[in-house]
């Protein structure tokens, strides 16, 4: 390779590997699969993070097929580690292949590698999304037994997994054990404790949590927002919907997107029209667009006034362009 001024250059492992690892990050892996060549002409050789990164990249553009290629020639040559390992586990949970991954995971004690936090986790999230609970919660349990502690991220998922499920009280009980852990909630796990307090119809707990929030000193973000005002729309207290939404500007977290459209839906769910045409005017004020569902509700029940509608179509053509 030569530079500006005719000098060669002699690039080594590791600069190819920050070549490789952007290209497969960017989805352009046959690019980088040209790039491992020229290395191999060069006289570079590919170590475990080039073909990790090149595994990644397959994972990532859902080649799963060709990631499991990848992992095969390491384990052949003796070069996989637990970085390898939990590339393809992960990329098994995306694409859905939950029974490859979990026998990948026991696979790992006969290569005599221990799953680390991120092996556990990814599996743990794989298998709620699998509609898996039970066998979340053992590998949590699994977990512990062998010395690996779960961290933010593990607790995260696990509380939002079983609150979706409606096991709340486990939920809580989880939430308990993180707290003597020392590990302090994050909102990604008080969104997913209001949603699954409205879940089972527990709105009243729900907006206490959510008011407790204000009393330790925490700024809700958007997702505890959205998880708040969800629940009370659920329940048709479109008066305290209302003041949250508002209340969000005077504490400095403007309402997004996602926001304008769950309390214009709640409005136009307990049909009033008034309120969420003004609702509807001011986000398209603040070129914001409505999604499916809000456009869905418009058209049923403006079926005899489309002036609402027409607005509605031009500024979602607009931010579409």
């Amino acid at each position: 390779m030569w530079d500006s001024t005719g000098r060669n250059i002699s690039l080594d492992v590791f600069t190819f590997n920050i070549l490789i690892d952007t290209l497969c990050k960017k989805g352009l892996v046959s690019i980088a699969q040209n790039i491992i060549k020229i290395m191999i002409q060069r006289g570079v050789e590919p170590n475990v993070v080039t073909y990790n990164s090149l595994m990644d990249g397959y994972c990532l553009c859902k080649q799963i097929d060709k990631a499991g290629k990848v992992f095969d020639l390491m384990v052949t040559s003796e070069i996989a580690d637990i970085f390898s390992y939990n590339i393809l586990i992960n990329g098994y949970c995306k694409c859905k292949m939950i029974d490859d991954a979990k026998e990948l995971f026991d696979e790992m004690s006969h290569k005599c590698l221990v799953p680390d936090v991120v092996t556990y986790s990814t599996l743990i999230e794989g298998m709620f999304q699998a509609g898996r609970p039970q066998t979340a919660q053992e590998l949590l349990k699994n977990m512990s037994s062998h010395g690996q502690q779960p961290n933010i991220v593990t607790f995260s998922i696990m509380i939002d997994g079983l609150c979706r499920q409606g096991n709340l009280d486990e939920a809580l009980t989880l939430l308990k054990e993180m707290e003597k852990s020392q590990l302090k909630p994050n909102f990604v796990i008080y969104s997913s404790l209001i949603n699954g307090m409205c879940k089972v119809g527990k709105i009243n707990d729900a907006k206490e949590l959510f008011s407790s929030l204000f009393e330790i000193g925490l700024q809700p973000d958007f997702y505890v927002y959205n998880a708040i005002m969800k629940g009370l729309c659920q329940q048709g207290l479109m008066d305290e919907v209302y003041k949250v939404f508002k209340d969000m500007e005077k504490v400095g977290c403007l309402p997004n997107n996602c926001c304008y459209n769950i309390i214009i839906q709640g409005f136009l769910k307990h049909e009033d029209l008034p309120k969420a045409s003004e609702l509807i005017n001011e986000m398209v004020d603040k070129w914001f667009s409505a999604d499916a569902a809000t456009t869905e509700l418009v058209v049923h029940l403006l079926r005899n006034n489309d002036l609402i509608l027409r607005l509605l179509k031009v500024r979602n053509e607009g931010s579409a362009n």
